[in-house]
């Protein structure tokens, strides 16, 4: 697999690597794979609320950067003990993509001894804890899968770092994030950056490089992920909230509803996405607050087309049961 080597740039902020893998997607003509090398951070979903998912007074306190990724999914903490990785592809199987990329990075693992094994929507696991956690997005030009890879990341920050919902740790049977969670470093007989060669030496079969052309559009693109907008935009007004958890995931409604009718409605949380919902969200808009009125508007859509695996009934569930 072509592989973008970036060791010479260093550490940088996450929104560098969103910014490569926006600016890469659309140009590849084959599979692309590079990694991350990470400042302490929190990344969210695209489809999260900030204020609810990360401790921001905790964060801004102890100077770790807190960053909105394209991707659905949770949110995740990452430090200098952690890497991350990303697979860049045509192919726009959410299923297929997720075996055959993840299964490069099993394979990687098991040529050090370890036993991996892949869990529920999106997580690795070693002795039956979680140290990976990967996301994954799809569109006209392809899809992205990234990933986590946790060698001796801070526990503790990230338990403070974060604020999931206790229905996700419920419904997992866990009840803290420590007890679900191992670093790597025990195991292995190397360094984070033996690791990190290790898994870039076993995937890659040409190594391609950043020209100048393409450092200056990328940082044109992180600026992007560094707005306001960006940060804060799921936080619409709304007179209406409710939230529930379904097997494909977390999901809150927040609805701005005026005369009866929406003015303004998102759907966040830790589910995936197969397309932008505010194509979604207009076909709400100024419409009848009712459930007569939304079974309607959702009997003629598929909802898994831009939720994964919701049905029309999960929704009605979420506003009216």
């Amino acid at each position: 697999m072509k592989s973008l080597n970036l060791k010479a740039l260093g550490k940088r902020d996450i929104s560098f690597y969103l910014a490569i893998e926006k600016y890469f997607l659309p140009r590849i003509d084959e599979d692309l794979f590079f990694l991350w090398d990470l400042h302490p951070s929190v990344i969210c979903g695209k489809n999260q609320l900030l204020s609810a998912e990360v401790n921001l007074e905790y964060t801004k306190k102890h100077g770790i950067k807190v960053f909105r990724r394209h991707t659905g999914g949770g949110a995740v903490y990452a430090d200098e003990g952690c890497f991350m990785f990303t697979f860049l592809t045509k192919n726009i199987n959410r299923e297929e993509v997720f075996k055959k990329y993840l299964g490069l990075i099993q394979k990687a693992l098991k040529q050090l001894g370890l036993e991996v094994i892949f869990s529920g929507r999106n997580d690795l696991l070693f002795r039956g804890k979680k140290f990976s956690g990967n996301a994954f997005m799809s569109g006209p030009h392809g899809s992205i899968l990234h990933g986590t890879m946790m060698y001796d990341t801070s526990i503790e920050r990230m338990v403070a770092s974060l604020t999931p919902d206790d229905s996700k740790l419920v419904s997992k049977g866990i009840s803290s994030v420590r007890q679900r969670v191992i670093n790597l470093k025990d195991y292995l007989d190397m360094d984070i950056y033996g690791l990190m060669d290790h898994v870039f030496g076993f995937i890659s079969t040409e190594e391609i490089f950043l020209t100048n052309e393409d450092l200056e559009e990328i940082l044109k693109i992180e600026k992007t992920y560094l707005t306001k907008e960006w940060l804060d935009f799921q936080n619409p007004p709304y007179s209406f909230r409710n939230k529930k958890r379904y097997a494909w995931g977390g999901i809150e409604a927040r609805v701005d509803v005026r005369k009866g009718r929406v003015k303004n409605i998102v759907f966040t949380g830790d589910f995936f996405t197969t397309r932008e919902l505010d194509s979604l969200y207009e076909l709400f808009l100024n419409e009848e607050f009712s459930e007569e009125n939304f079974r309607r508007i959702l009997g003629n859509i598929a909802i898994g087309a831009y939720i994964v695996d919701a049905e029309a009934e999960d929704i009605i569930d979420l506003l009216w049961r």
